[in-house]
């Protein structure tokens, strides 16, 4: 760990933490409108998005971000609005089981487990800060600099498994981890599998704008008595889309379409790039979150 690019990733990360901590305050404050939830969601990714691609050695980071948007083979649009599906029905799915063993039902879990911030905005800005803004600023970042980066230390499989952690981390909290891991992860095999950080955009913009759906959907018919069918539609609509996310997968892999992973140490990448200082005081960041959440 004495090259300044290993230092990076890390680094980025803590600070992507909190500058998301502190800009929401912000926002909050301002009344968290259109200008306040856009400056914060800008601050939050792009910074740690420059960190990582102007203080690279030879600007790596930059070369390899797959920002050039490529033509996708037949098939793969559909996969990656299948795979948003899938990951946005599960993260939600995930959402309702746990905060049902927790006790929390109807409003609780509108207000939390689908944990999407909407105050002050219309439908025009939900649109623009949610679905559009903020799929393509993270997966900028997350997809785009952090993988990058580091791809140039660990294999693919490790390099997937970190970018799911760093996403749940930073969006979720210890009871909506599960979830938002699971989507960070397909993103970075989006990410991976055809070349650029665009088919990642688009899944992230389905997953919102389930969310956004799912949150007006509960909103409008909560007194009619939809959560108790809540949990049997989504896990429905997630059996349905799983299997049509896997066979679009299947066939594309059949025809050589998506690439093989470039191997690497196994776990040992892993820790690798979990020990990182960086990532360390990042990872402590999180769990003082949690805890102070709950106190």
């Amino acid at each position: 760990m004495k090259r300044k690019i290993e230092l990076l990733p890390g680094l980025s990360l803590f600070l992507c933490f909190c500058l998301l901590i502190g800009s929401g305050e912000l926002a909050t404050r301002f009344g968290g409108g259109v200008g306040a939830l856009f400056a914060a969601e800008l601050a939050s990714f792009l910074v740690p998005t420059l960190l990582l691609t102007r203080l690279s050695p030879d600007h790596k980071v930059l070369e390899t971000m797959r920002l050039r948007p490529r033509k996708l083979p037949r098939g793969a649009l559909g996969l990656t609005i299948k795979l948003g599906v899938t990951v946005a029905v599960l993260s939600l799915f995930l959402n309702f089981l746990v905060y049902q063993i927790a006790g929390m039902t109807g409003a609780d879990l509108t207000a939390t487990a689908l944990n999407a911030p909407q105050t002050g905005l219309n439908a025009v800005g939900r649109i623009l800060i949610i679905v559009i803004l903020s799929s393509v600023l993270e997966e900028l970042y997350l997809r785009g600099a952090l993988f990058s980066a580091n791809e140039q230390l660990a294999g693919t499989s490790s390099c997937i498994i970190v970018s799911g952690l760093a996403f749940a981390m930073l969006h979720g909290n210890m009871m909506n981890f599960a979830g938002p891991m699971a989507a960070g992860m397909a993103y970075a095999y989006l990410t991976y599998s055809f070349g650029s950080i665009w088919p990642a955009v688009l899944a992230h913009a389905v997953n919102n704008i389930y969310y956004l759906a799912v949150v007006w959907m509960t909103d409008t018919y909560a007194a009619f008595g939809i959560w108790d069918y809540f949990a049997a539609i989504n896990g429905l609509l997630l059996l349905l889309f799983l299997y049509l996310t896997l066979r679009a997968a299947e066939s594309l892999l059949a025809k050589g379409y998506i690439p093989r992973f470039r191997k690497g140490g196994g776990w040992s990448d892993t820790i690798l790039l979990a020990r990182n200082p960086g990532v360390l005081v990042f990872v402590l960041a999180f769990i003082v979150k949690a805890i102070l959440h709950w106190i």
